[in-house]
């Protein structure tokens, strides 16, 4: 089976893609890790959207955290019953619409290669993946994490990129994952 990964990320050419106000503070950082999942149960995930001529319900809001559509995550969790997922609402009080999109709690993968380069700002430029490390990877979407990241980065395997691929999905970029494997000693 090949072993072949991407990068999962918002089509920031999407002119009109929704934006959720609030999220900043009403998310905390240690949720996408897996922690305090109690807090995020009682959480209250309701967020109104910035106005917008044309808004366009994009399915993944990745700023500044990431928001899966309603459509998206079924697919997601058709490839990995186990992801956790907490509803969240974004409404258009202009237009009276209310937009359900969900926060995943992530499993959570240290898989970038020391290669990976970085610009100025810690924002990533160029992603390496250890290949040996995403070879026994058992989900199909992880969060790729480093101390150096200073975002968040979804990889997904090739089984559901193609499934994404064959649906009817908006603002979504796919981006091959360079892979490196370690050299075999001599």
């Amino acid at each position: 089976m090949r072993n072949d990964w991407f990068q999962l990320s918002q089509d920031m050419r999407v002119r009109g893609a929704l934006e959720p106000r609030g999220v900043k503070e009403a998310i905390r950082p240690e949720w996408l890790k897996g922690e305090d999942l109690r807090e995020l149960e009682r959480a209250n995930l309701h967020f109104a959207l910035q106005p917008s001529h044309q808004p366009v319900a994009v399915d993944l809001i990745e700023r500044p955290y990431p928001l899966w559509s309603d459509p998206l995550k079924q697919l997601l969790q058709t490839f990995a019953p186990r992801l956790i997922f907490r509803l969240a609402g974004l409404m258009d009080a202009e237009r009276e619409q209310l937009y359900p999109y969900w926060f995943m709690v992530p499993p959570q993968l240290a898989c970038l290669n020391e290669d990976s380069q970085f610009d100025s700002s810690g924002r990533l430029t160029r992603l390496k993946a250890d290949a040996d490390c995403l070879q026994t990877c058992v989900w199909p979407i992880v969060q790729a994490v480093d101390n150096r990241l200073h975002e968040n980065v979804f990889l997904i395997n090739l089984a559901l990129a193609e499934a994404i691929l064959r649906r009817d999905f908006t603002g979504l970029c796919m981006q091959r994952v360079e892979m490196t494997t370690a050299e075999p000693m001599v």
